[in-house]
Order: C-alpha cells, then sequence, then structure tokens
C-alpha cells in the first residue's frame, strides 16, 4: 500500500459493484420524498386546524399578579440591639411576579404529529449514516495521509451524486434543527390545542423577566441594539415561559406547578394556593385546640404536601437541554461537514471531545441538582393536635394552622409560631451563624406577625434544628405557619434556583461581535470562491462550498459563561460587628450616676468590669437580672454581648416550673425575674421586673442610650448624658443605657403580670450607661488598606451608632485621620415636639489643624447647607459623611441621598432593610458592589450585592454567593483578586479563540488562493493539541498576591481588547506577507501547479513549499498568541508561573523548529515539510506526476538556507507579538492613553 490511498474504485468504475441507487425514482428515494411530503402535509393540516379553531373559539390567557410578600421594617434599632434575642434575618421582598397563563390539551392528531417530529429529528441522522456509510465503505488505512479517506459509492455510485444527496440532506437538516432549538420547549405545544383552563391538560405559563443590566456606560451600538430589541420585543413583553402539566387531587381539585409555587385552577380563575392563618399574633391563638380531620384534609387538598417541590430532573433531559443548543447544533453541522469531506478521524476526535465536555457538565449540573434536592427534603415525624387529641404524622402532611407539640432534637419541617413555651434554636443553616438562638412565645396582642420582621423572635424556621425545647419538663406548642415554597427556607431557595437575570456588558456585546464574525465570515466565503477559481483546481460545486463553509470554522466556538463579577467591584461593604471586628462584645464596665439633691445627676468615674469595684447595688442587681439569657446543657445560651455582661457579676441563674429565672450571687442572694419584655426593634428596649427576697418588685429596663434618654425621667439624666455617651461611643464602646424604677410596695404580683410594656418602661430613673467594647480584628485594617490601594471604596453598613462605627472607620482606615466625619441625624425641633428635622454636626475635631473647620461646622448644617457650601469638601474626600436610619430615609423622599450616597461613608443605625436598600441604590447607580457579613441580619444585603461573601462556619450556607468558613475577613481581598483574574482569563481565552477564527480563515483564504490544502497531520495539531492543551492551560494562572489599582476590562469591545486582537492580528499577516514574498523570490521555488489537482482528493494538495509556508508561520503565530494574551497585567501571576502553558508552548515551539530545520526524515514527512524533494523524478505524489507528464520539470526540496530565513521572519513575528502586548496594550502606552482619556463613570473619593 502507497502513501495516498489507492483504492477502492468507484462503484460506477467497478463492473463487480452494483449501484444501489442510479436515479430519482429509485423507491429508497421516492420513500424519503414521500415521508418528507407526509411531514409537511400533516404538520400544516394541524396547524390550520388549529387556527381554525382559534378563529371560533378565541381563548385569552388568565392574568395573576403575586403580590410579594411584605416584610416589616422596624423603625430603628442597633446592630448590637438587635442580637439580644438571636440573629434575624430579613429577606428584601422582591418584586411581584405577573403570570399569563393559557391552557391546552391534546388530541391524538396532534401527538401524532409531535411524534412524527421527533421522528424527523433522529431520520436525519439516519441519513446521515447512510450517506456516510456510502462515502467510506471499502476505504483504505494506511499511514496517516491514507486514514479512509474515501469509499466505493455502493449506494450512490458517485462522488458528485453523493455529494448531491449530501448538500441537500444537510441544509434541510440544519432548517431543521436550528427551528428546533430557536423555539426549543415550545415545538410540543405547537401540537396541542389551546383551550380554557377548565379543560386544559398543561398551562403556558409566561412570566415577565426580572432583569438587571450592569453594563451604564455601554458603546453606541450596544445602545441600538437595545433600541432594536425593545422594537422587536418591547420591555412589557419580554419574559419567559415554562409550560407545565395541569394535575388533580384525589378530590379533583386542579392545580399546577410554577417555578416551585402551586397555582390553583378553578374554572378560568387562578390564584396561588396559600393560607394566611392569621395577619395579627393574636389571630395564631384563636385555635388552642388545633385543626380538626376534616379541616386538615381540605387545607392539604388546597396547599398540597409539606415540601419543596423539587427534583433532578431526568438524565434524558439533562443530556436534551445540554446538546440542543444553538452552540452544540453549530458543532454538530460543522462536524458532519468534517465527517464527509474526508476528515473522518479529526472529526471524531473533536466530537469525542465535545461529548466528553458536555458529559462533564452534565454531571456537574445533576451533582448540583441533587445536592439542592438532598437540602430541600426533611424526613420527619411531628406531634399533630388533630380534633382535639394528639397523634403523630409525618411532616409532609402539616398544613397551615396544625397545632404541633415542639420537641428537642428536632430539625423544623416548615415554619412555626410559637404559642407556649420557649425554645432553643440552631439557625446555621439560614444564617450561617452558629450561635444558638433563643426562642419566645408570642404573646396574644393585636400586633402585625411578619415572620422574618418583628415576629422573628417568637417563629422557628424550616430547616433549622430545635436543640431543646422548653425547660424542665415544659411543653412548648407552635403553630404551622407557612409550609412548602412558602416557608423562609423556600424562599431562599427559590431565590437560588430561579434568580434575578444579570446581563453584563459582555452579554450585550456578544451579539455584536457574532454580528461582525458573520460579516466577516461572509465576506470571506465570497472571497473564497473567487480564490478556488483562480488557482484552477479541478473541483465540484459541492466541494467548493464545503471548503468555503471550512473558512468559518473556530469563528462560532464561543460558549462564554458568566465571567467574574467580582472582578469589576468599585465599592465593597462591610457590616461591622463581627465583621470588621470581633466576634461579640468585650463588657468594659459601667458609668454609673449618683444623685444631687435639686440637681440633674451627675456621673461618677468609670467602673471597670470586676464584681468587687460595682459598689452600686442596683447597678449590680440591673446587670444581674436584665437580659434574656437561658441555659443549654449548662451553656449560657443568648447573644455574647449579655453573656459576657453577666459573666461579668460573677452571678448564675437557674429557670423554674412556670419558666420564671431566679439568678443568685456567691454569696447565696437570690433576685426572681418574673417578667420579662423581650427586646422590640421598635421600641429599641427590653425589660425585665424582679422580685427581691422582700417580695419587692424593681423594673430594670435596658437600650439604646437614645432610647432610655426618652424613657427617662429628666431629672435623672446627667447634663452631659449625650456628649458622654458619644464620648464612650467614640472610643470604640458600644453604649447601653440602663433604667430604673420601683414598684410600690402594695403593687400585688397579679398587678404586676397585668401592666403594659408602655406603663413598664417610663419614667425610669437612669442609673448607669452600659460599655462594651468592640476590637477590630487582626486583618480588618490590612485589608480596607488593600481595598484603597484596589481602587475600591470601603463603607460600613452597621445597626450600631455613628460614633462607634466612626471609632472603628478611623481604627481601620476606612477614613482617613485628617478628615473631618459630619454625621446627619433626625431631630426634634425646639419647643415643637411633634416636628422634626435633618442636621449635619462634626464627630469631633480631628486634630489642630482642623480646629477651625471644625468652629465653622460646630453649628448644625442642613443638608441644602451642605450641598450647596461643602460638596468640594467631599469631592476632594476632606469631609465624609455619616448617616443614620432615621435620617436616610428621610432623605430618600427627595434627591439628596443620591447626590450624597457617593460621598456617605458610615450607615449608621440601620436595619437589615436598610442596608439592603443601600446596596440597591448602589446598584442603581451602576456600580458593582460587594457585601461582607456575617450571614445574620446582613442576609437582605448580602443578597442585593453583585458579590456577597458571608463570613459563616455553615457547611452550605445560603444566605450568599461566597462562604468564608474561616471567617477571615482577608477573604475579601482574595475573592477580588480571583474575580479580577478570572474576568483577565475569561477574556484572554476570547482573544484566544478569536485569533484562532482569524487565523485559521487567513489560513484559508491563502490555501485557496494557492491551491493547497495543509495536511491531516497540520489539522491534528491545530485542533487536538494547541487549542484544547494551550486553551487549558491558559486558565491555570494563579491570580497576582497584591491587589492592584486597575480592574480588567469587562468589555469585548473596548480599546484593550480591540488593540489587542486586532495589533497581533495585523502584526501577523505582515510576517506572513514577508514569508510569502520571500517564498516567490526564492529561485528555487516552483508554484504549485493547482490545475492538476482536483479539490476532492485533498490529501494531495499540501505536497508544496507553499503548505509549509502558511502553516508553519501560521501556527507559530497562532500559539504565541495563548502565550502573549495569558501576560499577567496585574491582576494574575506572571506567565512563566504557569508551568503547563510554559511546558506546552514550549514543547510546540522546539517541536516545530526541529521540523522546519531538521532534513526530511520519516517524522518530518508526516507534516510534508517541504524538506522533502515532492517534485523529483519517480515522485508519489499525484499532482507532481502528472506536472512532469504535462512537460514540467522535478525542483529542489526547500533548502535549509530558506527554512532557517523562514524560522527568522517567525521569530521575528512571535516577538513582534509580544512586544505589542507588553508595551502598547498593558504598558505604558496604553496607560497614558487611558489616562489622557479616563473612562465615564461616576467618580468618587476612595
Amino acid at each position: 500500500m502507497g502513501r495516498y490511498p489507492s483504492g477502492p474504485k468507484s462503484c460506477v468504475s467497478d463492473p463487480s459493484c452494483d449501484v444501489l441507487i442510479t436515479k430519482v425514482t429509485h423507491p429508497a428515494v421516492v420513500t424519503v420524498f414521500c415521508y418528507w411530503g407526509f411531514v409537511l402535509l400533516v404538520c400544516c393540516s394541524f396547524q390550520i386546524l388549529k387556527l381554525w379553531l382559534i378563529r371560533k373559539n378565541p381563548v385569552k390567557p388568565v392574568f395573576l399578579r403575586e403580590e410579594a410578600p411584605k416584610s416589616s421594617r422596624p423603625a430603628t434599632g442597633s446592630e448590637g440591639a438587635s442580637r439580644f434575642q438571636g440573629q434575624e434575618f430579613l429577606l428584601e421582598p422582591e418584586e411581584a411576579k405577573e403570570l399569563l397563563v393559557t391552557g391546552y390539551t391534546w388530541s391524538y392528531f396532534g401527538e401524532f404529529c409531535y411524534c412524527v417530529c421527533c421522528l424527523t429529528s433522529l431520520h436525519w441522522l439516519a441519513l446521515y449514516v447512510v450517506i456516510l456509510f456510502d462515502t467510506y465503505n471499502k476505504c483504505d488505512i494506511g499511514g496517516i495521509d491514507n486514514l479512509c479517506f474515501f469509499g466505493n459509492y455502493f449506494i450512490f455510485g458517485t462522488y458528485e451524486l453523493n455529494a448531491k444527496v449530501f448538500f441537500t440532506v444537510w441544509w434541510l437538516s440544519v432548517v431543521w434543527y436550528t427551528t428546533w432549538v430557536l423555539f426549543k420547549g415550545r415545538v410540543h405545544n405547537w401540537f396541542r390545542l389551546p383551550c380554557p383552563l377548565s379543560q386544559a391538560t398543561v398551562a403556558f405559563v409566561w412570566a415577565r423577566d426580572r432583569e438587571e443590566i450592569l453594563s451604564a456606560n455601554a458603546f453606541a451600538l450596544v445602545y441600538i441594539i437595545r433600541r432594536f430589541k425593545n422594537i422587536i420585543m418591547p420591555p412589557d413583553a419580554q419574559g419567559h415561559f415554562e409550560i407545565v402539566d395541569i394535575l388533580e387531587t384525589a378530590s379533583g381539585k386542579r392545580y399546577f406547578l410554577f417555578e416551585g409555587l402551586r397555582v390553583l385552577v378553578d374554572g378560568s380563575q387562578i390564584s396561588h394556593a396559600r393560607i394566611q392563618v392569621g395577619a395579627l399574633l393574636s389571630d395564631f391563638h384563636q385555635s388552642p385546640t388545633g385543626l380538626s380531620a376534616e379541616d386538615s384534609s381540605n387545607r392539604l387538598e388546597h396547599v398540597g404536601l409539606n415540601k419543596i417541590p423539587f427534583e433532578p430532573e431526568p438524565l434524558f433531559q439533562s443530556i436534551c437541554d445540554e446538546l440542543f443548543t444553538f452552540f452544540h447544533v453549530y458543532q454538530l453541522i460543522m462536524y458532519i461537514l468534517q465527517y464527509w469531506n474526508s476528515y473522518l478521524f479529526v472529526a471524531a476526535l473533536m466530537t469525542c471531545i465535545v461529548l466528553l465536555s458536555s458529559s462533564i457538565t452534565i454531571y456537574t449540573r445533576r451533582r448540583s441538582q441533587y445536592t439542592i434536592a438532598e437540602i430541600t427534603k426533611i424526613k420527619t415525624d411531628a406531634e399533630v393536635l388533630r380534633g382535639g387529641s394528639w397523634t403523630t404524622v409525618d411532616a409532609s402532611l402539616l398544613v397551615p394552622g396544625d397545632m404541633v407539640r415542639v420537641k428537642s432534637n428536632w430539625l423544623l419541617p416548615c415554619d412555626f409560631l410559637i404559642l407556649q413555651g420557649s425554645c432553643i434554636t440552631d439557625e446555621s443553616a439560614l444564617t450561617g451563624e452558629a450561635m444558638p438562638v433563643q426562642k419566645y412565645a408570642a404573646p396574644n396582642v393585636s400586633l402585625s406577625y411578619q415572620s422574618q420582621g418583628n415576629g422573628a423572635r417568637h417563629t422557628l424556621f424550616s430547616g433549622t434544628t430545635v436543640l431543646q425545647a422548653g425547660s424542665s419538663g415544659e411543653e412548648v406548642r407552635a403553630i404551622v405557619a407557612e409550609t412548602g415554597m412558602n416557608t423562609s427556607k423556600g424562599q431562599i431557595l427559590s431565590s437560588i434556583l430561579y434568580p434575578q437575570k444579570m446581563i453584563f456588558k459582555y452579554d450585550e456585546e456578544l451579539p455584536i461581535v457574532a454580528f461582525f464574525l458573520v460579516l466577516y465570515g461572509i465576506v470571506c466565503f465570497a472571497i473564497s470562491i473567487v480564490f478556488q477559481n483562480h488557482a484552477g483546481a479541478q473541483s465540484y460545486w459541492v466541494t467548493k462550498w464545503i471548503y468555503c463553509m471550512a473558512i468559518s470554522r473556530g469563528i462560532f466556538c464561543l460558549n462564554p459563561k458568566r465571567i467574574a463579577i467580582a472582578g469589576k467591584i468599585r465599592v465593597f461593604c462591610f457590616d461591622k460587628t463581627g465583621t470588621l471586628t470581633k466576634e461579640g462584645l468585650d463588657f468594659v464596665g459601667v458609668h454609673c450616676v449618683s444623685k444631687v439633691e435639686n440637681e440633674n445627676s451627675v456621673f461618677e468615674p468609670v467602673v471597670l468590669h470586676e464584681k468587687r469595684d460595682i459598689e452600686n447595688t442596683t447597678v449590680l442587681h440591673g446587670l444581674a437580672t436584665c437580659h434574656a439569657l437561658s441555659k443549654f446543657e449548662g451553656i449560657f445560651v443568648g447573644n455574647q454581648v449579655e453573656v459576657n455582661m453577666f459573666k461579668s457579676v460573677g452571678w448564675d441563674f437557674y429557670e423554674l416550673d412556670d419558666r420564671s429565672v431566679v439568678v443568685r450571687s456567691d454569696d447565696g442572694k437570690e433576685l426572681k425575674v418574673v417578667r420579662r419584655n423581650e427586646f422590640d426593634h421598635a421600641r429599641a428596649t427590653m425589660s425585665v421586673i424582679v422580685q427581691d427576697e422582700r417580695d419587692e418588685f424593681h423594673i430594670y429596663c435596658k437600650g439604646s442610650f437614645e432610647r432610655i434618654q426618652e424613657l427617662s425621667k429628666a431629672g435623672t439624666l446627667p447634663l452631659d448624658y449625650i456628649s458622654t455617651a458619644q464620648a464612650h461611643a467614640l472610643e470604640g464602646c458600644y453604649v447601653l443605657s440602663l433604667g430604673y424604677r420601683k414598684l410600690s410596695p402594695s403593687v400585688s404580683p397579679k398587678d404586676v403580670l397585668a401592666l403594659s410594656r408602655e406603663e413598664v418602661e417610663k419614667e425610669l430613673d437612669f442609673i448607669a450607661l452600659v460599655l462594651f467594647r468592640n476590637e477590630l480584628k487582626p486583618g480588618s485594617k490590612e485589608t480596607i488598606r488593600a481595598l484603597k490601594e484596589g481602587e475600591i471604596r470601603p463603607i460600613m453598613l452597621t445597626g450600631d451608632n455613628a460614633q462607634c462605627g466612626h471609632y472603628i472607620a478611623k481604627q481601620s482606615g476606612m477614613v482617613s485621620s485628617h478628615v473631618q466625619v459630619l454625621v446627619g441625624d433626625v431631630v426634634k425641633e425646639r419647643c415643637i415636639t411633634s416636628t422634626f428635622r435633618l442636621v449635619w454636626s462634626p464627630v469631633k475635631a480631628e486634630s489642630s489643624t482642623h480646629r477651625s473647620f471644625s468652629e465653622v461646622l460646630a453649628r448644625p448644617l442642613s443638608t441644602e447647607e451642605i450641598l450647596a457650601q461643602h460638596i468640594k469638601g467631599l469631592e476632594g474626600g476632606i469631609i465624609e459623611l455619616a448617616v443614620t436610619g432615621k435620617a436616610f430615609n428621610l432623605l430618600r423622599t427627595s434627591e439628596a441621598m443620591d447626590r450624597l450616597l457617593l460621598h456617605t461613608r458610615i450607615f449608621a443605625r440601620f436595619t437589615p432593610s436598610d442596608k439592603a436598600r443601600v446596596a440597591t441604590m448602589l446598584r442603581d447607580r451602576g456600580l458593582i458592589i460587594g457585601m461582607c457579613g456575617d450571614g445574620g441580619n446582613d442576609c437582605g444585603a448580602l443578597r442585593a450585592a453583585h458579590a456577597g461573601i458571608a463570613l459563616s462556619e455553615a457547611e452550605a450556607s445560603v444566605v450568599s454567593p461566597f462562604t468564608s468558613k474561616d471567617k477571615s475577613i482577608e477573604s475579601v481581598v482574595d475573592l477580588l483578586r480571583e474575580g479580577r483574574a478570572a474576568l483577565h482569563t475569561s477574556f484572554a481565552c476570547y482573544k484566544f479563540l478569536i485569533i484562532y477564527g482569524l487565523m485559521f480563515s487567513i489560513l484559508k483564504l491563502c490555501a485557496y488562493w494557492y491551491g493547497i490544502i495543509p495536511c491531516q497531520m497540520d489539522y491534528f495539531f491545530i485542533d487536538g493539541v494547541a487549542v484544547l492543551t494551550l486553551g487549558y492551560a491558559m486558565t491555570l494562572s494563579y491570580p497576582e498576591a497584591k491587589l492592584g489599582k486597575d480592574r480588567p476590562t469587562s468589555s469585548l469591545l473596548g480599546a484593550e481588547n480591540v488593540a489587542s486582537v486586532l495589533g497581533i492580528w495585523i502584526i501577523n499577516l505582515c510576517f506572513l506577507i514577508a514569508a510569502v514574498v520571500m517564498m516567490a523570490n526564492d529561485p528555487n521555488y516552483v508554484k504549485w501547479p493547482a490545475s492538476f489537482s482536483h479539490e476532492a482528493s485533498w490529501w494531495t494538495l499540501s505536497d508544496n513549499w507553499e503548505s509549509t509556508v502558511l502553516f508553519f508561520t501560521m501556527y507559530f503565530q497562532f500559539i504565541t498568541s495563548a502565550f502573549v494574551f495569558t501576560f499577567g497585567s496585574g491582576f494574575r501571576k506572571n506567565v512563566f508561573n504557569n508551568h503547563l502553558l510554559i511546558g506546552s508552548y514550549a514543547g510546540l515551539v522546539i517541536l516545530f523548529s526541529f521540523l522546519l530545520l531538521l532534513p526530511h526524515s520519516s517524522l518530518t514527512s508526516l507534516w510534508h515539510v517541504a524538506s522533502e524533494q515532492f517534485n523529483r523524478l519517480g515522485t508519489d505524489s499525484p499532482v507532481w506526476i502528472l506536472y512532469q507528464k504535462a512537460g514540467g520539470n522535478p525542483s529542489p526540496a526547500m533548502p535549509l538556507r530558506f527554512r532557517r530565513n523562514l524560522w527568522l521572519i517567525i521569530i521575528a513575528s512571535m516577538i513582534g507579538n509580544c512586544l505589542w502586548q507588553k508595551l502598547c496594550v498593558d504598558g505604558f502606552i496604553a496607560k497614558t492613553i487611558a489616562k489622557n482619556h479616563p473612562s465615564k463613570r461616576p467618580t468618587f473619593h476612595l
């Protein structure tokens, strides 16, 4: 067997072979044509029938608006105070969903048509198998130049007829598959009949998209695309859909599930299946005996089983969803071209790679689905009060309104409201906070109930664990508030499974890039036809078309995933306590007061926390009793602030059977807490009533110093009360106030319990400031410094007061030492108790250099004065702003907060929903923001930010996209470094693929001009080695160790990316032209005699100088682009640290340098290197044989002198690429241009 295939003969030329199909009237051909006509006929007939029925009985979609659940927002609160009764996580309500539902029903005719269409999709593959079987039947398999290139065409007889059939089938299948993918999900519904919902078997549910566009400063073309998109599909019509089955319960109630929520179908009406047990806390106390069996059965029919309806999709669906995409359909149609065009083994290799990649994607997707399914499943029993008696049922049968008995070590299957007793729970599965949380019975009062607002302290959340139910044998009862997807866990999982769509700059520019690539491909297609005709090679028109289609191979092979948004973050928000500072607060001591006759009280010296120093017994008793602690297995449970405070007095406590708490000192003195008012956000206080050993009653009330000021008698407050409290805060203390009142001896225990909370917490005697200190975490200062050096503005979102926030901001370096901070707060007008105004006042004078400035600001300023007189100071960073929650919400009523937003550093006294609102406002300004919190009351902000990182020990935190299990704030810098590196890597791979497409198109155009085609080994090393190995190796570059000032570009059409790609492409073309000119001027060069070749026999078209010059020049340029695009640019480590890339690149450079420079050998012959004398006497090249027979003379091989000069040109091209990228794109030239022409974006002081 020779080097090239010598057989088999075509069936037409072989007398021993019978051609199966010789004419169009052959039964097999007629059968295929009849089948096509049948498919067209039945599909059109059904659509005509469908249109007639729609005209006869029009069906209108049913509209349903799902209002977002409202969440209560406390009027005021503090970070430390909010932790008295455990972490309270608050999910910011999403926008209302609007659904349009259309009913459809099936028919035998429609189902038959759909089955025919599915069969047609398979029949195209069957036809391809027949065509390829005809193409390769009895083919030769020898060396690399004889790998089953053609067969004997025993079915169609000749290559020409085979090509016509393939051309026809290929185009029809392209249209078919493209249409199927374009309307994926709707095809089956095309063959269903619209009908009223009362008769429907499936529902077509459309929901409006919730999108966020992140590219604020877009190119003009992007705005054109947006307008064009809005013209074609108005914003109100932009949405997503799902076709769902309409199911029936045992009693005949109809419903469907959409995005996990159950929607009831009642005739032509639809409604959400949700039962609200009560709007007020008192409503939940109306059914102490639970539900009857009949009521529970009816409710179960209404809301369904208590489970989150998520199951991993079937394997077949996963495969279809992965493979039926435009990307894979494009690969299919292009690889089929290669299969047919004698690239059988190369196409098989590429197919295996695609299938392997798809298999990995499917495996990863299904593994994630199984992980989520495990999270959603809760298998447990529950003791339920049904019909007045207790019974044990499966937890999936629980319904809203069921009364259950709570037990210890119970994984909660749904949301409950405690009506009797108390619990200690572990909420780390939801909040990421591993600290046990105490829950109490909800009072029977007419207050609104919000599970994630004011009712959180009474609510047991689904997915959390009850560590201890009651104490001393106490029975704990709770009522089911929500089940299934309506629970808190269900809402969080819903936000994960059905997230808001974010449209990044990359996404909007990708269609523009695709358009230009298509335009470029069309131009290349036309040029290639001209070039092939110019070369004079003998070819059939289908062959020319196949080669022209191949010119676009690689251009569209872009399957971009969502890039790292974290790489573009400009503002990073931080919670204070537990994030910037250490977990919990250390108890420092108390600042007591002493009474002066006929005058206000005065402060005494600060007393340290040792109990022997606290001589004021009233204060000591307040510290021992005014808390919400409990015990679990001998450990104090509650907020660490109160734990540390109670431990400092050295007392102990135990709980009685009646749930009252008795505290006991070392010397045996006991105080009984007979009543405890839990912390209330709206009041910012908690209080207790204590009975001493003489049966006298005392009230202790603890809360923010501002609130205790309002509740205390004026004469008991020192004149410097506020200034002293603020001074402690400025020194880094968390300040609470303690008030006291002694009840009359005539008050009975019954009277004590009958007092309202308002009566308890009034006319207090202020007795002390309780001081805690919150110290910075070791890495906080370095992290803030790194962020500022990385051109990222850090801000603080805290529930604490502004003074303490100011201290931490100064200590961490968030606010520079020379900067004056103005605090905006809402104060009452003098003499007008019902009127409030917003004023700005300095925190304190920072140094003598700013004394005159502080004197100017000694008078509180209005917002108008700040904007008019001090805006330059704000823009220059001389002044920073802090704003309280009250002031923030007041400023939001006008445009003032928008103007001050980027100048505000500290957001103090902020509730969880306020924090989320700040994140949303920053997003609306076009900024990419991050949020770092402890996963507790920062949940809303963590979800609102583009990149939220929760400092959590939870194994599977669902609070935010990122979790730092070691609770290190330094993880923020790691996230940003990784994000920038990932973003830069994504664009490097994008540019690598673009250069691949551009260089491949030039290679093909040049080949068509000369009438040549590179050998199979060349293609194997382009597609199978360079693209895969180098493309993968490029992703392995690690991020730079230090966060730099610059952020990587996020624009495909930005100057940096365009200059990088076009610059390298032009350099490559210049050196390619130099190599071709040098070849044409060499005296030993003989032009390839294309007129003696046949393009269908492409394996014979690489025995020439042209193939060697073109392939080696472009291959070196191509692999060099992978090396060049992996330069770190300040975002990734030096390219030489990427060992796989350097090893692969160096190996390929060395290998192909040797192939080019070494003399002819069996190794070089695999690549058809022109060091071999192709045009020699007795050559085995079919083209050169014909050339010599026509009178042509033999010509020498490519001499070493020429190959050395060609190698030097290649090396110069590689050096040129490196210099362009390093000096112009990443170097001082680009930086100079960027400095002189900065991008338009919001500016602010870091």
